[in-house]
């Protein structure tokens, strides 16, 4: 039996481990998990240039050594000249483009979506077709929409690793779902969720979009990821964006309320690496016991005590 490791390392970061190929989407590290991290990634997948998503930092330190093949941006990365709106004032750092001022531009291919939103236009025509032969993984790309425009796509990769039947989709930061994603319904395994259906508090309500994606997808898991929260067992790095979270377990039950049995929610601590068993592509859930005490405290209180016999 193959096993695949899966990490969400944060924010949107996710990697994919498995006995033949590794790879990672939007990589975003710091401190001592950038420090400790080993750069064995085959491929990395780069949604767009926000710098929690395309990061500099992490890129050049997984960029190393001879393990490395490839690493497909959006077009958005290599382009300093025309970047995408920044609506968060220094979400895409004009200083830290084009990305090949940090990483050698040997590996760096620029990927188009083969797929693409109405909302851009679906009779747009880019310079490649969106999709990628990278040996043991099997790459198509679609349009993501941060913030981007409609001559400067921002993507999403479906990854299939064909010799054990699986696939990755991490969305980018899409939060509009689009008709042209029912190409992929029944080819998605596990579908990285990030953004897609949530609110902010007191906004309006958008539920309907991640039941629309999940509906045109029809993915065989979901696993929300993009989210933050203060508790210790969830290694964020600081200074990620929001979405904080003041209750990560209510978010699952609500994303799965949503969702109901259209899929399968899978929910990841970050920072925690999870095995799946192939062929059966289902997440090991083992747990260890871990007491924190010999005796029950409550049995060293005299009032507690039976009365003599």
């Amino acid at each position: 039996m193959s096993q695949i490791y899966l990490t969400w390392t944060g924010c949107g970061g996710f990697e994919v481990r498995t006995d033949l190929v590794n790879f990672a989407f939007d990589p975003y590290k710091f401190g001592e998990d950038l420090a400790t991290a080993t750069p064995d990634f085959d491929f990395i997948f780069i949604s767009h240039e926000h710098f929690d998503h395309c990061h500099p930092k992490t890129l050049q330190h997984l960029c190393r050594g001879d393990r490395i093949k490839q690493v497909l941006v959006s077009p958005g990365c290599c382009n300093p000249d025309g970047p995408v709106d920044e609506k968060y004032g220094d979400a895409a750092f004009a200083r830290d483009l084009p990305v090949t001022k940090h990483i050698d531009k040997r590996f760096v291919d620029v990927a188009f979506p083969k797929y693409l939103s109405h909302i851009g236009g679906e009779d747009r025509i880019f310079p490649d077709t969106g999709t990628w032969d990278l040996g043991p993984v099997q790459v198509e790309v679609i349009e993501s929409g941060e913030n981007q425009r409609p001559d400067l796509p921002t993507c999403g990769y479906l990854v299939t690793l064909p010799h054990l039947d699986v696939s990755f989709l991490h969305t980018g930061d899409l939060t509009v779902p689009y008709r042209a994603l029912e190409n992929l319904r029944g080819r998605v395994t596990y579908l990285i969720h990030t953004k897609m259906g949530l609110s902010e508090h007191g906004a309006e309500d958008r539920s309907e979009h991640l039941v629309e994606c999940v509906d045109l997808i029809r993915p065989e898991y979901l696993i929300p990821t993009h989210y933050r929260t203060d508790r210790v067992s969830d290694p964020i790095p600081h200074g990620t964006w929001p979405p904080d979270v003041t209750d990560a377990n209510a978010l699952i039950e609500w994303i799965r309320a949503k969702v109901g049995d259209r899929t399968q929610v899978l929910p990841f601590t970050a920072g925690i690496t999870y095995r799946i068993d192939a062929p059966s592509r289902q997440v090991d859930w083992k747990w260890n016991w871990k007491k924190t005490w010999d005796v029950p405290p409550w049995r060293n209180d005299v009032h507690h005590q039976p009365d003599p016999q």
